[in-house]
């Protein structure tokens, strides 16, 4: 909701500084630098353990109604079977990230709340690789500090996406082919 301004008074609300404040972003299309320090850590480990044990023991006689073979095998001394069921699974991660960087974004919209809605990307290459940086989310406008400068921890529901394309980008990827035979051999 950009806020009209009104050409015939002196006064325009949209673009006024007032003497002692800082220019800060207030309106669609204000630029702000967003300084981008980010990092994610995390680690979990999983043990399981399964055992299952059955067993089954026949000593007996069996009457002249049971068929001949069934009836022998009965007679005879004592039949047994078990059987024994093990499975034991251990798995572990470790995730650790990172970004670092500044990032220039605009205002998209101003919420009814004085909330800034922000968004921008900058794209990056570099012998034909391309690195994206996008950056989306709500900024209370309290949180800009002077040089409209504001912390990327500050940033609600924030969406931080880093994207590489190129052929390095391309080799840290499975291809199909790969992807279709891991899901095919993945139950043998």
């Amino acid at each position: 909701m950009a806020m009209a301004g009104n050409n015939g008074a002196i006064f325009q609300a949209h673009s006024a500084v007032m003497l002692f404040e800082e220019p800060v972003a207030r309106s669609v299309g204000d630029v702000l630098t967003v300084e981008i320090s980010e990092s994610l850590e995390s680690t979990g480990k999983d043990n399981t353990t399964l055992s299952r044990t059955g067993s089954v023991t026949n000593t007996g006689s069996a009457d002249d109604t049971v068929p001949g073979f069934i009836r022998e095998l009965l007679r005879s001394n004592t039949f047994a079977g078990s059987g024994d069921n093990q499975f034991k699974g251990k798995g572990s991660f470790e995730t650790k990230k990172g970004v670092t960087a500044t990032l220039a974004v605009t205002v998209i919209d101003v919420l009814p709340n004085g909330n800034l809605l922000i968004g921008g990307d900058k794209r990056v290459s570099v012998n034909d690789q391309q690195s994206i940086l996008r950056l989306t989310g709500v900024l209370n406008r309290k949180d800009v500090k002077a040089g409209n400068v504001v912390s990327s921890k500050k940033i609600a529901d924030a969406r931080l996406e880093l994207v590489g394309q190129g052929v390095i980008a391309d080799a840290n990827n499975m291809s199909w082919m790969q992807r279709l035979f891991l899901s095919v051999l993945s139950p043998l």
